[in-house]
């Protein structure tokens, strides 16, 4: 009986020790804003020493290779805590104040003590502050608009996904787009509507100038379904000047839609410019707007009521369509992955000029319009990022 105890026991304990020596990677949810690409970077050789590599990317598969760790902000104080892959509190530290001002190789070297500490001995010294006491306490940063800085309504910006993120995004549940960030400067995108008819690839290369400026190329390519023979693309560039709370994006391409089922073939260019400006920690004023002329052939009818004569004329008219959303942003305050997006949309179509003679005429007649519309649109729209980030 003694032995089968004593076997249990060590079977427990070897158990125990297997997954905590197998838990050699660490992801850092940083609430408090305190890392900078260097003080990451300088963290992660140090960490490296300790057999432990600092990622971003977790394989949920594996979820027990991971310690999960967060900086939060306590009052003045800065806050270490780490969990395992149960949620179980491993440790955690009060990291002071000084750590905040401090410069970032002594950043780096105190947190890479105060995480070593606790990761080699872990479940040894959990403080008196809880995970439930630290969070009512946390000062949490305001949401993170660069969750969504790949978007604005429907029109991209010239900033990308990174490597992994999977973007969806929805207007009225009813128009469905989603993009996936092959690499830090590569997605590709896929949209339909809930019937499925169209359906369009979007793939868009980011081409990064500094902090605060980016070019992208894209195109759209609009496939027709259900046996409509139509195909459309549309080739554009765009510019972002901002950061992820305040930026404008202007853009230009080209669109060319043709088919068997298109009766007038469109060759026309296509200008953008959207906005995204913060209105507070968790509400953002966006808008986009689409602009384009188009030549479009339209025919004339002559017919003498006299004579019974007629003909048939063909002439071109210039137009000028504008479709322009302004709404907000809304991010949920605790995922800020989700957001809403509520508006209201215009459509607006400017005929150009016809010919004289159809005109308040008695012979002369044509299906051409001429009188300009403005057309408003509510709109609504739901986006949410998944990601394989901490």
């Amino acid at each position: 009986m003694r032995k089968c105890i004593v076997t249990t026991l060590a079977g427990f304990i070897l158990v125990s020790m297997n997954s905590v020596l197998s838990q050699d990677k660490l992801v850092i949810n940083d609430r408090a804003q305190f890392l900078s690409e260097s003080v990451e970077s300088m963290l992660h050789d140090r960490l490296l020493t300790d057999s432990v590599e600092l990622t971003s990317l977790i394989d949920n598969r594996k979820r027990c290779d991971y310690w999960f760790a967060a900086l939060l902000r306590t009052g003045n104080d800065l806050q270490l805590s780490v969990l395992d892959c149960n949620d179980k509190q491993v440790g955690s530290k009060n990291l002071g104040s000084k750590i905040l001002t401090a410069d970032d190789s002594e950043k780096a070297l105190l947190l890479h003590f105060a995480i070593s500490e606790i990761v080699k001995n872990p479940y040894g010294n959990v403080v008196a502050i809880t995970p439930s006491s630290v969070s009512q306490e946390a000062v949490l940063p305001e949401s993170d608009p660069g969750q969504h800085r790949s978007r604005y309504l429907f029109a991209p910006s010239s900033l990308n996904l990174e490597k992994g993120e999977l973007y969806y995004n929805t207007l009225y549940f009813l128009v469905h787009d989603v993009q996936y960030g092959i690499s830090d400067k590569f997605s590709l995108g896929m949209g339909t509507t809930i019937i499925g008819f169209p359906f369009y690839l979007t793939p868009k290369l980011t081409l990064p100038v500094n902090e605060k400026s980016a070019f992208a190329l894209g195109d759209m390519l609009i496939i027709g379904t259900w046996g409509a023979s139509f195909t459309g693309n549309l080739i554009y560039a765009t510019y972002t000047r901002g950061n992820t709370f305040n930026n404008f994006t202007v853009g230009g391409g080209y669109l060319v839609v043709g088919g068997k089922d298109i009766s007038d073939k469109i060759n026309a260019p296509v200008f953008n410019f959207s906005a995204l400006a913060k209105v507070s920690s968790h509400i953002y004023f966006i808008t986009e707007t689409y602009a384009s002329y188009l030549k479009v052939n339209q025919t004339g009818y002559y017919y003498d009521y006299n004579t019974g004569m007629s003909d048939e004329q063909d002439f071109d008219q210039e137009n000028f369509l504008m479709y322009s959303f302004f709404g907000f942003r809304f991010i949920n305050k605790n995922i800020d992955v989700k957001c809403w997006q509520v508006g209201l949309s215009f459509v607006i179509a400017a005929f150009g000029d016809i010919p004289s003679q159809y005109q308040n005429s008695d012979y002369y007649s044509t299906d051409a319009n001429t009188v300009s519309r403005v057309i408003p649109i509510p709109m609504i729209g739901y986006a949410r990022k998944f990601s394989t980030r901490y």
